[in-house]
């Protein structure tokens, strides 16, 4: 009797035990997070793009957080080797150098990590200390993870985890598959948010107090279906916090409401070094942040962390003189009399630029604007610094979409300040048309922005214009209600520089290169390391009925 009371005791027990467990793992969100008895500090930045200027500041900022509480840590969300000449020449390995002198606690994959190739991401990945996160990057082929989707931090008796997503338009068909086409990786589009709240609740399970999305997705909600960071919060639960990046966005702290309904706090800190980020977990519990300028002169530079960035810049500048390339001919921003021409009418320059952008991304037109086309290219040898500060900003190669009918209005806008220089005049690829100065331009400004708002009633400069079809080789009248595709540079379709001129075109979000290294395929790939005769003089493609 008393060993059959014990045995239902013992089965009473393991029952309890297990619904116990069953309840715990189904309620998991439910129990209370330990406080920290210390404020958790976050430090973030997020598409720094090579600004390496910027990393002594945010090791002052640090030493400063560090004075006033143990809990300090460092984390990057991603977009950190490319847009920038350290990066460039390098393919990103002395931006790894600096990081890892910075000292980071955990880093997220952007887009443009994988600039340099697929094989290259990950050599970059090895050779930083930090840990890297990525909870949506999968091999195909065997059904498994790269990289780790959280790391966890213990401050004290508080766990954090950090779990990290990559914006699913990265990487190019040809950096995510084989040399047959077969692709080997996914960013898993498809089953985003259902693959997040998997590692979300993983992360809980664990043990994590609080989970810190580092986030490359981007907020917009013009991402071709692709999922952003207010839907990462918006179809999930279990978050605390999303530090955002991508978008280059400025967001010190918004509120976005999970799948719940509890609110969640986002924030990005824009790009290139504009602002640090300082996320807080305070010892009451609560989440917060706040963005630091460090571009006023209000924080002072670490002098050490100074030295190391200064002292690698001046190495790098001198790794950029190695042979690329040859010209035949003098590419020139000048005529001969040494007038800047680049930003009033077609340049030689101006279609080699313009035609390694089409030829790179297949589009049917490219242009590049004049204002971001620095220098010539003299003939002879051609070192990888001359093609460097011919488009020395950084840019990022971007495509989308806009109407024939929207494009006469592009055109007309960009020939709207002549005979006057601007550096919003056009150099293009795949079209061609005729503009007359001598017409009154009929394009309208925001009077307080100055951004452009529409082509107004009257007779317009441009006309005559023709499309290149790609099967014919022959030029053909735009059609109006086509949607041609455009290829340019991301400031001008993502972050409207150039007063707006292409806001019209609605961005695909299919992933490519730095400008760098854009040109630097045209030269070495697709012309076989020489520029010939060719580009001997501008190709016709902007036709002036009158010009002074």
């Amino acid at each position: 009797m008393k060993t059959t009371l014990m045995k239902h005791e013992l089965i009473i027990s393991l029952i309890c035990v297990l619904l116990f467990g069953a309840c715990n793992e189904d309620n998991f969100e439910e129990r209370l997070p330990d406080l920290p008895t210390e404020p958790i500090i976050v430090l973030y930045e997020n598409d720094v793009h090579c600004a390496v200027d910027g990393y002594p500041m945010l090791v002052s900022l640090r030493n400063d957080c560090l004075s006033r509480t143990d809990y300090v840590s460092t984390v990057s969300c991603g977009d950190f080797a490319s847009g920038g000449f350290v990066g460039a020449i390098s393919k990103g390995e002395q931006i790894v150098e600096i990081m890892n002198y910075v000292g980071y606690d955990v880093v997220v994959l952007g887009n443009h990590e994988l600039d340099y190739g697929m094989q290259q991401m990950f050599d970059l990945t090895e050779a930083l200390d930090a840990p890297v996160v990525c909870a949506n990057l999968k091999n195909i082929q065997t059904d498994t993870y790269p990289y780790p989707a959280y790391h966890m931090v213990r401050y004290g008796e508080v766990d954090v985890a950090y779990i990290g997503f990559t914006t699913t338009t990265s990487g190019t068909v040809t950096s995510l598959s084989d040399e047959q086409g077969n692709p080997l990786y996914s960013f898993m589009r498809e089953n985003f948010y259902e693959n997040a709240q998997h590692f979300i609740d993983e992360a809980r399970r664990n043990g994590a107090d609080y989970v810190i999305a580092l986030s490359h997705l981007g907020d917009s909600e013009k991402t071709g279906g692709h999922p952003n960071s207010t839907g990462l919060i918006a179809y999930t639960t279990g978050l605390d916090a999303v530090i955002d990046g991508h978008d280059h966005h400025v967001i010190e702290e918004q509120l976005v409401n999970n799948k719940e309904g509890k609110p969640v706090l986002l924030t990005s800190s824009g790009t290139n070094f504009q602002y640090v980020g300082q996320l807080t977990i305070n010892t009451d519990g609560s989440v917060q942040s706040s963005l630091i300028d460090i571009t006023n002169g209000n924080v002072s530079a670490d002098n050490e962390t100074l030295q190391f960035v200064e002292q690698l810049k001046e190495e790098v500048s001198g790794k950029g003189n190695f042979v690329i390339g040859h010209s035949d001919v003098d590419l020139m921003i000048y005529d001969s009399e040494g007038n800047r021409i680049v930003r009033k009418q077609e340049t030689n320059i101006g279609d080699f630029c313009a035609d390694a952008l089409r030829s790179f991304t297949d589009a049917d037109i490219a242009m590049v604007n004049g204002g971001g086309i620095r220098t010539n290219i003299k003939r002879g040898e051609i070192l990888f610094n001359d093609l460097y500060n011919v488009m020395p900003f950084g840019d990022m190669i971007a495509t989308g979409t806009l109407s024939g009918e929207q494009l006469l209005d592009v055109l007309e806008f960009a020939v709207s300040a002549l005979p006057t220089e601007a550096g919003t005049f056009m150099q293009v690829s795949g079209l061609r048309f005729t503009v007359d100065p001598d017409i009154p331009s009929p394009v309208m400004k925001d009077t307080e922005t100055g951004m452009f708002s529409h082509v107004g009633e009257g007779e317009r400069r441009v006309s005559h214009i023709e499309i290149l079809d790609k099967q014919s080789g022959e030029y053909k009248a735009v059609e109006l209600s086509r949607q041609y595709t455009i290829a340019t540079l991301d400031y001008l379709i993502l972050e409207q520089g150039g007063a707006g001129i292409l806001s019209c075109v609605k961005p695909d979000s299919i992933y490519w290169g730095a400008d760098i290294e854009v040109l630097r395929h045209y030269l070495e790939s697709v012309l076989g390391g020489n520029i010939g005769s060719e580009y001997t003089q501008p190709q016709g493609r902007i036709i002036y009925k009158y010009f002074n």
